[in-house]
C-alpha cells in the first residue's frame, strides 16, 4: 500500500487530487477464497436436510453457485475496505487498524454467505412444503401439518448452524489469505496517473481525468448490459413455446447494449430519453404479465410465476429508469455540461458496479436451465427463464 499521488490536472488546467483506487489484488483473492468455502457449507448443509430434488451432483452444484455469487462476496470484500478506508484511511497503520480491517472483511464474506444459505434453506423448505401438500392429499399415516413444522424446524436450524460454520470458516480463511499474501492487507492503492500528453487532450478538449466517468452513467451502462445478458439467456426457452417472445427478447437486448455503450460516452437528451424508453416498457410489460397476465400470447390473460431471472432483470431496468430520469431532470436545470458528469471515488464506483454485476449474474444463472432452478405457481421445479 502506498501513498496517495500527488494533484492530476484538471479540464481547466488546474491540480486536481487523485482519489485512492480500489485494492482488486485484496479484494478479488478474498472473495474467491470465501465464496468456494461459504459455498461448500451451503451445499453441504442442502445435502444433510435440503430437499432431496436439490442434492444431486454436489461437487458440480458446489462449483457452478460460487462461482456465480462470486460477484455477491467482491461487494462484501469492496464495501469492508471501503469502510475501513473511512475509519483509518487509504494506508492501515498499526495492530489496531490492521486487525478490525480483517475482522470486517470476514465479518461481511459471513453476511453474504449468511444470505446465501438463507435463500437455499427458504427455497428447500417450500419444495418440502410442497411434498408434504402431496402426502397428505395421498392420506399419508403422518399429517402434512406436522411434517411441515418439522421441516421448518430443521431448515431454521441449519440456518443457525451453517452461521456460525460460516463466520469461523471465513475468520480462519481470512487469516491464511492474509498469511499468503506476506501479511498485507490493503485498503487501497496508488491511482494509476495517465502519461501527460492524454493529460494535455483531455485538458484540452474540457474533460478531467476525474469527470471522464459518472457513478450514474456508469452504474446505468452496467445494468443495461447485465440486462441484456439476461435478456439473451432466456430465448432458448422461449423459441420452444413463443418465438415473438424470443424475437422481443434479442431486440430488447440489442438495445440495450446500444444504450449502454452510448452511456459511457457522453449521452445527450435523446439518448437519455430512450434508455429509460428501454427500462420503462419490458419493466410495465413484466408487471402487467405478473398481476393481470397479458392479454395475448400462448398464456393469455394467465399471470405468469416470479422468477430469479425476471426479479433480476425488472431490479436492473428499474434502477436504470430512475437513473436516466434524474440525469433528465439535471440536464433541464443545467445550460452547460450535464449534471451527469460529477465524479465518484472509486470504492463507491465499484459498489455500484459489482452489485449491479452480481444482480445480473444471478439473474443470468436463474435464466440458464440446469444452473440454478425456480419454482412455478404449483411448487414444481422449474427453470426461471420467465420474463
Amino acid at each position: 500500500m502506498t501513498a496517495v499521488p500527488a494533484g492530476m490536472v484538471s479540464g481547466t488546467g488546474a491540480q486536481a487530487p487523485a482519489r485512492p483506487a480500489v485494492p482488486w489484488l485484496t479484494v478479488i483473492p478474498f472473495a474467491a477464497m470465501m465464496a468456494y468455502a461459504d459455498g461448500f457449507w451451503v451445499v453441504s448443509l442442502r445435502g444433510a436436510v435440503g430437499a432431496i430434488e436439490r442434492t444431486q451432483e454436489p461437487f458440480v452444484s458446489w462449483l457452478r453457485e460460487s462461482t456465480v455469487l462470486l460477484p455477491l462476496f467482491m461487494l462484501a470484500v469492496i464495501a469492508a475496505v471501503t469502510l475501513s478506508m473511512r475509519w483509518f484511511g487509504p494506508v492501515l497503520a498499526g495492530r489496531k487498524a490492521f486487525f478490525t480491517t480483517a475482522l470486517l472483511v470476514a465479518a461481511a464474506g459471513t453476511l453474504a454467505g449468511a444470505l446465501t444459505l438463507a435463500a437455499s434453506e427458504a427455497w428447500d423448505y417450500a419444495l418440502q412444503h410442497n411434498l408434504m401438500g402431496a402426502l397428505h392429499h395421498a392420506n399419508s399415516a403422518q399429517s402434512a401439518e406436522q411434517l411441515d413444522q418439522s421441516s421448518l424446524g430443521l431448515q431454521l436450524a441449519a440456518f443457525g448452524y451453517g452461521t456460525g460454520l460460516l463466520l469461523i470458516t471465513n475468520l480462519v480463511v481470512t487469516g491464511w489469505t492474509v498469511a499468503i499474501r506476506g501479511g498485507r492487507l490493503d485498503v487501497s492503492r496508488r491511482a494509476k496517473e495517465a502519461p501527460p500528453g492524454r493529460i494535455a487532450r483531455r485538458a484540452r478538449s474540457g474533460r478531467s481525468l476525474a469527470g471522464a466517468t459518472d457513478l450514474r452513467l456508469t452504474l446505468a451502462a452496467v445494468a443495461l448490459f447485465g440486462c441484456a445478458a439476461i435478456h439473451l439467456a432466456v430465448i432458448p426457452d422461449h423459441l420452444n413455446h413463443w418465438v415473438v417472445a424470443s424475437a422481443f427478447f434479442l431486440a430488447l437486448a440489442m438495445a440495450e447494449v446500444a444504450g449502454g455503450v452510448l452511456l459511457l460516452g457522453r449521452p445527450g437528451q435523446s439518448v437519455l430519453v430512450a434508455v429509460a424508453a428501454a427500462s420503462v416498457v419490458p419493466l410495465g410489460l413484466w408487471l402487467w404479465s405478473r398481476t393481470a397476465g397479458l392479454p395475448f400470447g400462448p398464456n393469455s390473460g394467465v399471470p405468469e410465476p416470479f422468477g430469479l431471472a425476471d426479479v433480476a432483470a425488472s431490479l436492473l431496468e428499474l434502477g436504470t429508469l430512475v437513473i436516466a430520469v434524474v440525469l433528465l431532470r439535471a440536464r433541464r436545470k443545467a445550460d452547460g455540461e450535464p449534471e451527469g458528469r460529477t465524479t465518484a471515488s472509486a470504492h463507491l464506483r465499484a459498489l455500484a458496479v459489482v452489485g449491479a454485476i452480481a444482480i445480473g449474474s444471478l439473474g443470468v444463472a436463474g435464466a440458464v436451465p440446469g444452473l440454478l432452478g425456480d419454482m412455478d405457481t404449483s411448487g414444481n421445479t422449474t427453470h426461471g427463464t420467465t420474463h
